[in-house]
Parts: C-alpha cells; sequence; structure tokens
C-alpha cells in the first residue's frame, strides 16, 4: 500500500524561513518531506513484515502497529539511507491477524510524526514448526533460539512461535545470533559448508567460510565489530601404525581462524600443532578417517584468552589468542586438573562449553551412555582442580550422544539443550529445574540460544 501524506506544518515554517530573508519562492519544496510508504511481505517468515519508508530530511523512521483493540507496539527506529529511504522490520507478529502499521519519522529538536496508516496481514505458521509450550517460571528476558532440523525457530517463554526460518538441513541445524547484530546458518555451497549470514528478517546479507580451509558446522563468533571466530578442518594421511592405527589414515583436527570483517585472515591456531595423535582414545584412531579433536565449542574466558571444545578429545582447553599457546587442558587423556566432587569423575564427549563467571565453565556432558548432564565446574589454574559445583540430570533416561548446548546468564542459571532428546531446560543457580519447552521431545534441538530482543540489539553472547 501506498501513501503521500506531506507535512503541512513543516512546509509552511519553511516558507515563512524563507521570505523573511527576501527571497521567498512559493514553489520551493520543505525540507522535510515525506514521500510514501509501502509494506512488504516476507515469504520466509509469515510473522514479520518490513516497511520501506521514503522522505526527506528526516533522521529515521520508526512504526507503531496494533491488531483490534490490543496494545499498540513499535519498532525500533531505523535511520535513512542517502536521507531518502529506510526499511523497517517489523517482527514478532501474532498468527492469521490483522494490523494497522503506523509509519513515524523523526528528527533533531522536533516531535515525532505519524505520517501514514497501513495495514497488513500476517499468515499461520507452516507445519513443519511443533507445538511448542512451557512449564514452569523463567527468569530470563528475552527470547530462545532453536536450531531445528527443518530450521530456525524464536519462541518467547511461553513456547510461542515469534519468528521462524525455514532451512532443512538433513537432522541437523546450527543458527545462531552474534552481538554484531546478525544472524548465522549452518548452509551448504558449491561443495562445501558455509554458514549464510541473516538479517532481522532472515533474509540472506552474505555467507561466511574459513579462509582456505574447510569450514566446521559448530560454533562460531561475530564479535560488534564484524571480525569473527570460526572453526576450521585440516586433513593430514599419516602413519599411525606405530600407535595402533593404519599406516595410511586420514587425520582431521580443528583450525580455528580469527577474521577480519572483510574476512580477511588475520589469525590461526592448529591444533595438529599443540596435540598428539595418542590424545585421542586408541579405539578413535584405528580407522581409516580419524577424527582427531571434533572441535565443537569457542568462546572467551575472563581474560579474553579463547576457550575450545573438542569433543573427540573429551576435553576443554584454554589458549592464549596472542601467542596460541596452550594455558591448561581439562578433561581426556591429556588432562591437568584433579576433578573435586564430581561422582562420574569427569566428562565424556561434550558440548557447548561456556564461561560461566569467574574461574567456572559449564557444559553438556553428552557421556558414553545415558543420562547426559549439564555440569558447572569452578576452576583452579593454580592448584590444577576442577571442582564439580552442580550437575543437573534430566532423566535417568535423558541422552544424547551428540549434539545439545548451553548457555550461562548473568544471574547463574543456565540453559541446556539435550540435542537428540529434543529436551530445553533452565537450570537456576544451584542446579535445579527452574523451566522448560514442551513439545520438542525427539526433536533434534541441536543448540538453543536466548536473545535479548528480535532486531539487532541483544543477540548474542559477549564477546572479549
Amino acid at each position: 500500500m501506498k501513501s503521500q501524506i506531506g507535512t503541512l506544518a513543516a512546509a509552511a515554517a519553511m516558507l515563512l524561513a524563507v521570505g523573511a530573508c527576501g527571497e521567498a519562492d512559493p514553489q520551493a519544496p520543505s525540507p522535510q518531506q515525506y514521500k510514501g510508504a509501502e509494506v512488504e511481505a516476507i515469504p520466509e517468515n509469515v510473522l514479520a513484515a518490513a516497511v520501506l519508508v521514503r522522505a526527506a530530511a528526516y533522521d529515521s523512521a520508526y512504526v507503531e502497529y496494533q491488531s483490534g483493540a490490543g496494545p499498540a507496539l513499535r519498532t525500533p527506529a531505523v535511520g535513512f539511507a542517502g536521507d531518502t529511504m529506510t526499511r523497517v522490520p517489523v517482527l514478532g507478529l501474532d498468527t492469521a491477524t490483522t494490523y494497522t502499521f503506523r509509519v513515524a519519522l523523526t528528527r533533531t529538536g522536533a516531535d515525532d510524526e505519524v505520517v501514514d496508516s497501513l495495514a497488513f496481514a500476517s499468515g499461520s505458521l507452516p507445519a513443519w514448526i511443533p507445538a511448542i509450550g512451557s512449564l514452569g517460571t523463567s527468569s530470563e528476558s528475552g527470547y530462545l533460539a532453536l536450531s531445528l532440523p527443518s530450521g530456525a525457530v524464536t519462541v518467547d517463554n511461553t513456547g510461542k512461535v515469534l519468528w521462524y526460518h525455514y532451512s532443512p538441513n538433513g537432522t541437523l541445524n546450527s543458527f545462531q545470533a552474534h552481538p554484531a547484530g546478525v544472524y548465522t546458518l549452518l548452509g551448504t555451497g558449491v561443495g562445501e559448508t558455509e554458514f549464510h549470514v541473516l538479517n532481522a528478517l532472515g533474509e540472506e546479507t552474505g555467507t561466511l567460510t574459513c579462509v582456505g580451509r574447510p569450514t566446521r558446522f559448530h560454533d562460531l563468533l561475530i564479535a560488534a565489530g564484524g571480525d569473527a571466530w570460526i572453526l576450521c578442518d585440516e586433513t593430514r594421511v599419516m602413519d599411525l601404525s606405530s600407535v595402533g592405527g593404519l599406516p595410511s589414515a586420514s587425520v582431521t583436527a580443528t583450525v580455528v581462524q580469527h577474521l577480519s570483517a572483510t574476512g580477511a585472515l588475520l589469525w590461526e591456531w592448529n591444533a595438529f600443532d599443540h596435540f598428539d595423535i595418542t590424545d585421542v582414545p586408541l579405539v578413535d584412531r584405528t580407522g581409516v578417517n580419524v577424527n582427531f579433536t571434533h572441535g565443537n565449542g569457542i568462546g572467551f574466558d575472563s581474560d579474553s584468552n579463547l576457550i575450545l571444545g573438542f569433543r573427540s578429545l573429551s576435553e576443554v582447553t584454554k589458549v592464549n589468542r596472542t601467542t596460541g599457546a596452550v594455558i591448561w587442558r581439562l578433561g581426556g587423556l591429556a588432562n591437568q586438573f584433579t576433578f573435586l566432587n564430581d561422582p562420574k569423575g569427569q566428562f565424556e564427549r561434550q558440548h557447548g562449553v561456556r564461561v560461566a563467571g569467574t574461574g567456572q565453565i559449564q557444559l553438556l556432558d553428552n557421556g558414553l551412555g545415558a543420562p547426559s548432564r549439564f555440569v558447572r565446574y569452578l576452576l583452579n589454574p593454580v592448584t590444577l582442580t576442577a571442582t564439580m559445583e552442580w550437575q543437573f540430570i534430566d532423566t535417568p533416561t535423558t541422552y544424547t550422544n551428540v549434539g545439545g548446548s548451553t548457555q550461562y546468564h548473568p544471574d547463574g542459571h543456565g540453559t541446556v539443550s539435550f540435542g537428540r532428546a529434543g529436551r530445553v531446560i533452565e537450570v537456576d543457580h544451584v542446579g535445579n529445574r527452574a523451566w522448560e519447552l514442551t513439545g520438542l521431545d525427539g526433536v533434534y534441538v541441536f543448540r538453543t540460544q536466548r536473545i535479548g530482543s528480535l532486531y539487532t540489539s541483544g543477540f548474542g553472547e559477549p564477546t572479549r
């Protein structure tokens, strides 16, 4: 829909100003001029729309939206590009609902001006999205972004779907929000794995891959400045006959790359340079293809050095982000720590390692058999002790051999996804169940991540 509503008061004021200078031109246009707006449907997400606004000499535009007698909501303001056009996302609409969109313009030193009213009708959810609900009360604000087999879905604390993006990828999808204000979604390019970079409307704005190496399908981080930390692979043919393997085995290890906002390689760390093949259990180095490290987690400790997770090694490793030196190794065959207060002894085949406050880490201990558990440890790098603070076990039968994630929240709570088991649960600061999503049992929730906003603010976890 289009409209042409002028700002007559602003035009009159401008004409008076020109007249006072003795150069009145009755045909001169007002510097502030609204030129029209139209609503665009988003085929990938019927719960969203975009309003294209054209105007001159305004700072930004936003949209107030309302359905019937419901509450009036508003979008963040979006600045104009070239002083003439902007595109305002409207997100989180109810299903199959008719809305009134009121277009508002802003400029410094003046009241906001509502200049147009447009109609829009949202659609119904596609059949691939499960009927999601919740139990309990979450203490966390914001929304939960879920990586489901057929795409990405974002829900509120009741399980209500507010955003989605259809992208079937077999049984595994990796969807993340980042401090840079963008999403990434795992995809497949021409012969290689790549991450699609999406905006708040779910529209692709670019791709992200490793430089000169295959891209891994697990964690990556895009910082607020646009630079990225990404996991990659390198495969070497090695003679493993002296360590229980084959004389010509293809061995794949994880490489970490730091890329600039333009995709240039800034820094690289290679597990081949720091780990021995005997760090992987014997049973895992006997085949033709050896998954040496299986890097699946990347984050930053409070001192800004890297925390990395390696599933094949059952190890979490801290690495100096400048020199690449290994600072410590926790878990696995090369473990340097003494585990305290852990009835299991240590974790196995973990996913979702995250820093959980000063000196703490948490992870999903997938384990070699049921049950999988959500665990938090307090680390002392001086005495090299890892004290289990708590463990959360959903049920004795909840098990996921692969996949899953965790997230730490500032109030001490944590969220865990039990991967293939489809269980998404919030745990309080002492390890008790606080809240959970329902309707996902048996659905592969590869990752869950709480975000602060459906728009570009509050995306992702902090980077350092």
